[in-house]
């Protein structure tokens, strides 16, 4: 019996490997379509919650936890994107997609621990429903106001939730270890 290295057919499996590194597949961050929960919508609402221990101004981190929001998700929307509040009708409304921001602070030591998650909400049928919204994030809120690390966290998981901010929708090149 012939080994792998004198068989006739090494070329054929050599051309074979060398074509499955080519193979590509679309990101997995971007759908190729945006969710039925899109069609027709007008506007996106952003609403934020917060919750957490001691000593936490809720008020003012929920407020600057929707206007960095706001301000991130508005890039390159294709919608009006707006703040709304608790209790506001407008989450309600049936051409409007509100984006929940559910957020929760801890501290510990000298520094606060912010976890969060986005997920699209819309008052429609049960197929327009998003079940399960972008990765649970977290990040170190700085006393200083100014977050890198948030901004970084919450783009990601605006990334995952809005088809405007979706990452390229190119394929990509399948990297195989030799």
């Amino acid at each position: 019996m012939a080994s792998y290295r004198e068989s006739p057919l090494k070329s054929v499996w050599a051309s074979l490997i060398a074509g499955l590194t080519m193979v590509t597949l679309p990101s997995p961050a971007a759908s190729a379509t945006p969710t039925l929960m899109w069609t027709d919508a007008k506007r996106v609402n952003i609403l934020c919650n917060v919750a957490g221990g001691p000593g936490i101004d809720y008020i003012a981190l929920r407020d600057r936890l929707c206007r960095d929001v706001t301000r991130l998700a508005s890039k390159g929307a294709p919608l009006p994107v707006a703040t709304i509040a608790l209790g506001d009708p407008a989450v309600l409304a049936s051409d409007a997609v509100t984006l929940l921001v559910h957020a929760s602070v801890t501290s510990h030591h000298q520094e606060r621990l912010l976890a969060f998650s986005v997920r699209p909400y819309r008052t429609s049928s049960e197929q327009a429903a998003v079940l399960f919204g972008a990765a649970p994030r977290a990040a170190t809120l700085s006393p200083s106001g100014a977050s890198p690390a948030l901004d970084a966290a919450l783009a990601a998981a605006l990334s995952e939730t809005l088809p405007w901010l979706a990452k390229s929708q190119a394929p990509q090149r399948i990297k195989l270890s030799n």
